[in-house]
């Protein structure tokens, strides 16, 4: 599984902050060399895909609160 292949066997994790409906959460996946992204409630249609390194920039600001709306 690389690029655009078969993301649905891919092993999907989700915070563990997110709530017990999942709402308001992401799924991650990763292969050799991309990053998968998904809303966690409604997978389908839209699972976005990046490098892995965009994926670790993107996951260093959201530790960094970048993105916290409060």
């Amino acid at each position: 599984m690389d690029g655009l292949g078969d993301w649905d066997k891919a092993s999907w994790r989700k915070s563990k902050r997110s709530g017990s409906d999942g709402t308001g959460c992401v799924s991650l996946a990763a292969s050799a060399s991309y990053g998968a992204i998904r809303d966690t409630k409604n997978p389908r249609p839209t699972t976005i895909l990046v490098s892995k390194s965009v994926l670790r920039g993107l996951l260093d600001e959201v530790k960094k609160g970048t993105f916290d709306l409060r």
